[in-house]
């Protein structure tokens, strides 16, 4: 049998799927692993503490040898291929998430790929901007507010977003001066968000 394992900082998460058949189990792992790459802003932070995931082929059958693969970075990383007496690692490799982020003012989660679409429009420029762990986006006198998890991920987001493409342009300011910053603060309250929500620089904690 061999087993499909999703492993979080190097313990296990959770199976996937199981097969008989080795090329069926490395079929769905090479298709899992092709969406996951795909991603654009991937899940770092999970309950508050920073994670890694990887998704690993798992079987009883026997591997008298270490098990080399490539990390996130691109670097070789060599493990001990044996879990147990009755498991081996036959495969493995990092395995990535979609984040999600907060839309504020609709109360929802939403994917990075919708971010991208429902807020950004042709033929207009959008003024992005950080405040702790939130990105304020304004398009004319529209103000939309979106959270991350905390500000390193909200630096994150706005280093991919640059990276990738969207419709319209934008301006992306991280260093906002302390007049900014206030002018910000006032207006979002103006519009409705409310205060001490803006103040907070996270919205997990570490359990």
């Amino acid at each position: 049998m061999f087993d499909i394992i999703i492993f979080k900082n190097n313990k296990k998460k959770k199976k996937l799927k199981s097969f008989v058949r080795e090329k069926l189990a490395l079929d769905y792992f090479n298709s899992l692993l092709d969406k996951s790459n795909k991603i654009e802003f991937k899940k770092k932070y999970e309950s508050g503490y920073e994670c890694k995931f990887n998704i690993a082929i798992v079987s009883d059958r026997f591997v008298d040898k270490s098990i080399y693969y490539l990390d996130e970075f691109g670097r070789n990383k060599v493990i001990d291929s044996k879990i147990d007496d009755a498991n081996y690692i036959q495969k493995i490799s990092p395995y990535f998430y979609e984040e999600n982020i907060f839309d504020v003012k609709n109360n929802t989660k939403i994917s990075f790929d919708v971010f991208k679409k429902k807020y950004f429009k042709k033929d207009k420029i959008h003024m992005v901007s950080k405040l702790k762990n939130k990105v304020v986006v304004q398009d004319d006198d529209i103000f939309d507010l979106f959270s991350l998890k905390n500000e390193e991920d909200a630096d994150r987001f706005l280093k991919i977003l640059q990276q990738s493409s969207v419709g319209g342009k934008m301006i992306i300011v991280r260093d906002i001066s302390s007049p900014q910053r206030k002018y910000l603060y006032d207006i979002l309250v103006e519009k409705g968000f409310d205060k001490k929500f803006l103040y907070t620089s996270y919205t997990t904690y570490p359990k």
